[in-house]
Order: structure tokens, then sequence, then C-alpha cells
């Protein structure tokens, strides 16, 4: 596997969501409740995601009836519904290190992976754009990072609606799973600036969509 991003991104990410698909139809065709209604949810997603990786290039991916596939340009007649810019240095580090912690052969991984294309989100963004600038603070080796976000946009956003700062050492705490986004805000380690609502409201909707289930 290869740990260049745009590599990443051409290869390794549509063989993740290939295996998450498949895990998926294996629970649904056991009965899985749970699973057939996440398979329904992907399969009605049509949209794309674009990428950009700083000084290396870029690369669109689109899913369309529970299927991925990958192109250097604009897919026709998909939406891209969700476009990020990152450092391609920046990139390559975080997925070393999951490389190397055996991270990304998880299975709960593909599973994540497979469920990206998300029909509430649609539904809870109805057509609205969202765009932030997420820096993350004292980087190893790199200092602090900017990864430029957007919702329902074209491209990556360079001057965001809102940004949202909080340190590395934060970030891999959430990673490790020692606190989670919620805390992160109410703690203040997540600082936001400018007209974050409407990201609020989606991630207060996502959080009870999850606890429903």
């Amino acid at each position: 596997m290869s740990t260049e991003p745009l590599q990443f991104l051409r290869d390794t990410a549509p063989t993740l969501f290939k295996k998450g698909i498949e895990a998926l139809e294996g629970k649904a065709s056991a009965g899985d409740a749970r699973a057939i209604k996440t398979l329904e949810g992907i399969r009605s997603v049509t949209g794309a995601a674009f990428f950009v990786a700083d000084g290396a290039g870029e690369v669109y991916l689109a899913s369309k009836a529970g299927e991925i596939s990958v192109s250097d340009s604009a897919p026709a007649g998909v939406p891209i519904k969700f476009a990020v810019g990152f450092p391609a240095e920046a990139a390559e580090m975080v997925l070393g290190e999951a490389a190397s912690e055996g991270a990304i052969d998880d299975p709960r991984v593909a599973m994540g992976v497979a469920q990206i294309p998300n029909p509430d989100l649609d539904t809870m963004l109805a057509g609205k754009t969202l765009t932030c600038h997420l820096v993350i603070e004292d980087v190893p080796d790199l200092g602090n990072v900017t990864v430029r976000i957007g919702l329902n946009v074209p491209e990556p956003p360079a001057t965001p609606g809102f940004t949202a700062t909080l340190k590395f050492t934060d970030l891999e705490d959430l990673r490790e799973g020692e606190i989670n986004a919620q805390q992160l805000f109410m703690g203040g380690k997540l600082r936001m600036a400018g007209d974050y609502s409407v990201a609020l409201q989606v991630a207060m909707g996502m959080m009870a969509k999850a606890q429903q289930r």
C-alpha cells in the first residue's frame, strides 16, 4: 500500500470501499436489518469528492449506486458534494503512521469508508454549502497544518465560512478514543471562529441519528 496520498486515494480507497460494501452485503444476506438499511442509504447517494494534495496533484472519487470510480476530471452529471485540500506531506505522514500501526487493515476502516456516502448528511445540509479551514497546531516536523474543507462546493475553499483550530496532541487523543468531538468542543480544545451555525446543526443531527441506531 502506498502512503503517497494521491496513490492511496486512487488505489487503496476504492479497494477499502469495495471491501466495506462486501462486508455489509454479507451481513444483509444474513438478515441484518441495520446492514440492509445502511446499504440502501449508500446506494441512494450519487456524488463526488474532489481531493487536492497541495504540490502533488488532484483526483476525483465518485460514488453511484454503491460503486466508486476514480478520475482526473470532474465526473459528468455527478455533483461535487465534498472538496478538500491538504498539504501532501502532512497526509503522507498520517497515512504512514496508520500503515505502521496496521490500522488500514482493520475491517472497521473498510466499513467506515463504505459508509462515507451518507444520505443523512445530504438531508441535513438540504443543499446548503459549508466551508471550513481546520487548523492543526504543532504537528511534529510540520508546525501548523491547514486542511481546507467544503461541502456542496466545487473546490476546496480559499476563504472559509469558519475556522476550527485544535492542537495535534488533542487530535491524537481523539483518534485514540481518549476523548470525543463533543468533549473537545465543550472543553474549549476545539476553537471555532466565524459562522459555524450550519456545521453545529449538522453535527448535532448526525449525533442524534447515530444514537437512534
